[in-house]
């Protein structure tokens, strides 16, 4: 679980339009849409730099929390300037359905880094988290599916 779970917030990173509304500018040719989508999933580093570092079995209970906090964070950075790009009114209702899943994986991702306990690894989390840990993996299989469709081949795991 643990694996899937890093993989998901590497590629896709992780999630959401926060503030800053809805999708502004021109409307974009769906191979204009496909190269931004992949710049801003190719931007998420630094989500992984952070979901690497709360791994690390030295960095237990409000460390892994800021770790998983900052991928979260990451990953609405990203999600939110997905969701102001304007998509070819033929894609634009699953472009909206990939937004939405990935917001609601940063939320989930927030949820879990809010439940860890003190002294508690990254790795314990996990374990003690089966059903948020498989409810990430759900949104996840579900956004992996819109992104292969939609060929935004660095979003997808």
């Amino acid at each position: 679980m643990r694996a899937r779970a890093v993989a998901v917030i590497v590629t896709l990173g992780f999630l959401a339009a926060c503030g800053g509304g809805g999708p502004t500018g021109p409307m974009l040719t769906r191979a204009q849409l496909v190269d931004r989508v992949n710049a801003e999933c190719l931007k998420l580093a630094t989500a992984g730099n952070d979901l690497v570092a709360a791994q690390d079995p030295s960095a237990q209970g409000a460390q892994v929390s800021k770790y998983l906090h900052a991928a979260a964070s990451q990953l609405r950075a990203r999600v939110g300037d997905i969701a102001r790009l304007v998509p070819p009114a033929n894609l634009a209702g699953q472009v909206a359905q990939f937004v939405s899943l990935l917001n609601n994986y940063a939320d989930q991702l927030d949820a879990l880094a809010s439940s860890v306990r003190s002294g508690e690894t990254y790795e314990a989390l996990l374990s003690r988290s089966g059903s948020q840990v498989s409810a990430l993996n759900s949104l996840s299989d579900q956004s992996n599916k819109i992104a292969a469709n939609l060929n935004f081949k660095d979003c997808a795991t």
